[in-house]
């Protein structure tokens, strides 16, 4: 599901400011902001996410219209915050089609919101559709971030 235009001049920028504020245990159990350097232009640009962490890593997704695809799909630095704390890290798009589906599904278990937003049913079982994952797949990509230093 593409997301309008104006929700990444509005609402992106609102969240933002949130999950950088005193405020952002509104929003940061499961939300963090990626900045990171467009290989295009130099800039420094921002974003908010939907995340799970495992260890020291964390799984973020992201849409493929995003116009920070293109800076970070082989590969960035980045800076994160999350709950509140900036850290550096290092952000790849996941290559392996098992472990994308695994950690989608750790995601989705973690950001239950997300089944609404992207229109994955539960079979009656309690088991996701694959063909709705899959399907959610196609438009988003999974990125594994890999902190410099332990996440605090």
């Amino acid at each position: 599901m593409a997301k309008p235009k104006f929700f990444g001049r509005v609402l992106n920028p609102i969240l933002n400011t949130i999950l950088k504020s005193p405020l952002h245990s509104l929003l940061s159990e499961h939300s963090l902001v990626i900045r990171y350097t467009d290989r295009e232009f130099g800039k420094e640009s921002s974003f908010p996410a939907y995340y799970v962490q495992d260890g020291n890593s964390l799984y973020v997704l992201i849409d493929k219209s995003e116009e920070c695809w293109r800076s970070l799909k082989n590969g960035a630095n980045v800076k994160i915050t999350v709950r509140g704390t900036e850290q550096r890290g290092w952000a790849e798009k996941f290559r392996d089609d098992d472990t994308v589906i695994k950690n989608f599904i750790s995601l989705l278990n973690a950001v239950p919101e997300l089944l609404t937003e992207l229109g994955i049913s539960k079979d009656a079982s309690g088991a996701y559709s694959k063909d709705d994952m899959l399907r959610a797949l196609e438009q988003h990509y999974l990125l594994k971030i890999d902190f410099q230093s332990g996440l605090k």
